[in-house]
């Protein structure tokens, strides 16, 4: 903790010293009014010795309050603060996983997967996508940091990945079956012009 502008607590300080020792002049002359003579009777009487009594008391209250008052006030201007350097690096990259969905890399894929998916709670924060390939390539999971998202997406792939190694590739579509449908997920535009083109191969 430390004061942004402590010239302001000494300021307030020097003020409360000045009225404290500030003498008034005293008033040799009345302006309003006419003095009472004999008042040496007045004071003393109880019910004149309660009045000044009272008076004195709440004058000495008035005057403590306003001190505390001047000095609460200069420690809010000087303004109190805690001064904390922090660097946060943030890194915000893009990670854009290409997969070659050939048959042939159907097993390193699906290792590459499960890799990934553990790795993901450790780059929070950066934007990540998945592009699939064969004849061409398809967007399957675009840029985004919307990590529920991503991990279903990466679980769709390993899923379709676990029933090509198991049972070859589809041809195929499976209609009824929405969750999991390999021909429709394999010949989604990555194997277009493949007849001419050829496989990524």
């Amino acid at each position: 903790m430390e004061l942004m502008y402590p010239i302001a607590i000494i300021i307030c300080v020097l003020i409360v010293i000045a009225i404290m020792f500030f003498k008034f002049k005293n008033k040799s002359q009345y302006s309003n009014g006419k003095k009472v003579a004999n008042t040496k009777y007045i004071k003393q009487t109880d019910y004149y010795k309660n009045k000044v009594k009272r008076y004195s008391i709440i004058s000495k209250v008035i005057k403590i309050s306003s001190v505390v008052c001047i000095l609460l006030s200069s420690i809010l201007i000087a303004r109190i603060a805690k001064v904390q350097t922090r660097n946060d690096e943030k890194y915000n990259r893009d990670i854009l996983i290409g997969l070659d969905v050939s048959t042939s890399q159907s097993e390193v894929n699906l290792e590459l997967i499960r890799k990934f998916k553990k790795i993901i709670p450790n780059i929070q924060g950066d934007r990540i996508g998945i592009v699939i390939f064969n004849t061409a390539p398809v967007v399957f999971c675009p840029l985004t940091d919307d990590y529920d998202y991503i991990n279903k997406s990466l679980d769709t792939v390993e899923k379709q990945l676990e029933y090509i190694i198991k049972n070859g590739y589809p041809s195929i579509i499976n209609k009824g079956n929405d969750d999991l449908n390999p021909a429709a997920f394999w010949n989604g535009g990555i194997l277009d012009n493949n007849e001419e083109r050829g496989s990524s191969l």
